[in-house]
């Protein structure tokens, strides 16, 4: 029985990849490499910049620090982490599942503070007995060191009674690193077919779809 659900942020909570985008950009412009397709960019949304930066953008290792922290002026002291909205039907899914009884974990690969202002600035923080995501100087980076994170603050939580939700497959692989189940969804930047093929137990295009399932296990 499912009591325990713990989600992942962009892409799968809020629709962040508009200020993530610019904020890439920008990062790419000061060191003047080559500005990919959006669908490239797309693809930096929810992994760690650890992967992201080098594999997606091509981030020598020489630049690597300084242009994180290009990117973290922009997203974080000039706030452009601010121009994100919650997916609709998320907030409902939300309400829903605590109505019920459930215990609300977030669980990103953002930076714990990062994250935090988002959720007060956007009003779904209440909803969350806790906020968990990567510390700044990348010890806590991957979503299964993010999970464990999450089973520390809560050792009473039982691997068997939790389940990540996520929209991409660095979710679905991090659970599976961890031992619990994965829900993929498609309102993010993953696909089915990847959510799949890296072992979501099930995958959804609604957030009403995600509550019945949940309530059914």
């Amino acid at each position: 029985m499912i009591k325990n659900v713990y989600f992942d942020l962009d892409g799968t909570l809020i629709d962040s990849a508009p200020s993530i985008i610019t904020g890439l950009k920008l990062t790419l412009e000061k060191f003047g490499y080559d500005i990919p397709d959006f669908a490239t960019l797309k693809k930096c949304v929810g992994p760690p910049f650890t992967y992201s930066f080098p594999n997606y953008l091509h981030v020598r290792d020489e630049d690597f620090k300084e242009a994180v922290a290009t990117y973290r002026h922009y997203y974080d002291k000039e706030d452009g982490c601010l121009n994100a909205d919650v997916f609709e039907g998320v907030e409902g899914l939300l309400d829903s599942l605590v109505k019920r009884g459930y215990c609300l974990f977030v669980c990103t690969s953002k930076p714990e503070p990062t994250a935090r202002k988002i959720l007060s600035h956007l009003g779904i923080d209440k909803y969350f007995t806790e906020i968990c995501g990567a510390t700044m100087d990348a010890k806590i980076d991957t979503k299964a060191q993010v999970i464990n994170l999450c089973f520390e603050r809560a050792p009473w939580h039982l691997k068997e009674e939790t389940v990540l939700i996520g929209d991409t497959m660095f979710d679905v692989d991090g659970a599976n690193q961890v031992g619990i189940k994965c829900i993929g969804i498609t309102w993010g930047s993953g696909t089915r077919d990847d959510l799949y093929e890296h072992g979501a137990i099930e995958v959804f295009d609604y957030p009403d779809e995600v509550l019945d399932y949940i309530e059914g296990n």
